[in-house]
């Protein structure tokens, strides 16, 4: 038998409970906006008394189809930004390709948003689309 196995060894169970919640931690706060759109529409479905998977199903559409409306408008925001900036000519009294550099990095993490959002958007249409199946 395998001393590692073994229920009575609790420094290992610990450290993988412990590997487990920091992987669910950084999961969550990869998707926030995804999190905040479930729970309001569960908020929601509560208060208003929904009982049919259809209401569920309607609401949970509904979060996603807003989500996406968010992604494409940051995604849009975006797109000539790192353009711009390699347009610029005269920053008065700094570096150009500083600059440039700061505002692709910029661009990058807005558009790293949008792309988390619209995963997050799909994967709330396939819970809508379970939430019917089922």
């Amino acid at each position: 038998m395998n001393a590692d196995s073994s229920p009575r060894h609790p420094s290992r169970k610990r450290a993988i409970l412990a590997g487990c919640a920091l992987w669910i931690f950084h999961l969550l706060r990869m998707f926030w906006l995804t999190e905040l759109a479930l729970l309001l529409v569960v908020l929601y479905g509560l208060h208003s008394g929904w009982s049919t998977p259809r209401q569920w199903s309607d609401g949970l559409f509904i979060a996603a189809s807003l989500q996406l409306v968010a992604a494409g408008a940051t995604m849009y925001g975006t797109r000539g930004e790192a353009l711009d900036a390699s347009w610029v000519r005269y920053i008065n009294h700094g570096n150009i390709t500083e600059t440039h550099h700061e505002l692709v990095l910029d661009s990058l993490r807005r558009m790293n948003f949008g792309v988390r959002a619209f995963l997050g958007a799909i994967l709330i249409l396939l819970l809508a689309a379970l939430v019917l199946w089922v």
